[in-house]
């Protein structure tokens, strides 16, 4: 009986964190949402180059350029206040051309950045595998921020999805899932398997 027992607590314990993906992605809407978005600011000069001084700083680790020296990427890059948490001045940062951005525009480096004056904190950045473009800013939150979920374009029919969490320093990817439209435009969002945290 006992090993009975343990056999069916390991079983369960063993699809428990599956399911828990899974209750995650069915919280995510495929549809477009006014709630929870992000909108463009202008920054001072000094914040610019502030946040600049730190994505260059980090062009080795997040390996979106092949060389520091070709600053043309951090002339162009884009700012929007991104909802994460009240109170916080959160930016999500992307680069708009060359080596941050795909040939086909919708793939690049992005930044998640809190901003306290001029001083710029990095909550997420290509190292964590966040890239792509903003698919929605989730209701749930974790520590006091919002989840974030991202996608990566990959066909006309198909987004790979990333699922991030604030773990009280910075944002982790915890879960991956693909998003399938098929020929009439209908949405289905299918849990990646292994999941990939």
């Amino acid at each position: 009986m006992a090993v009975r027992l343990a056999l069916v607590l390991a079983a369960a314990l063993s699809v428990q964190p599956g399911l828990a993906q899974a209750d995650l992605w069915r919280q995510v809407h495929t549809g477009p949402s006014a709630a929870l978005q992000p909108h463009t600011v202008t920054l001072a000069p000094s914040q610019e180059k502030s946040i600049a001084r730190l994505l260059k700083s980090r062009v080795s680790v997040d390996g979106w350029c092949d060389s520091a020296a070709d600053d043309e990427w951090l002339k162009h890059l884009s700012f929007q206040a991104i909802p994460i948490a009240p109170g916080v001045k959160a930016l999500l940062v992307e680069g708009g051309t060359g080596c941050a951005r795909s040939g086909q525009g919708a793939n690049g480096a992005m930044w998640l950045i809190r901003l306290d004056g001029l001083r710029p904190t990095l909550l997420a950045s290509p190292q964590q595998m966040f890239g792509g473009w903003l698919f929605s800013v989730q209701p749930t939150a974790s520590k006091g921020y919002r989840d974030i979920v991202l996608a990566w374009h990959m066909s006309a029919f198909e987004q790979a999805l990333s699922y991030f969490r604030f773990d009280g320093r910075s944002y982790g990817r915890i879960s991956s899932a693909v998003l399938h439209t098929d020929d009439n435009d209908g949405t289905t969002i299918v849990l990646q398997s292994p999941a990939h945290p």
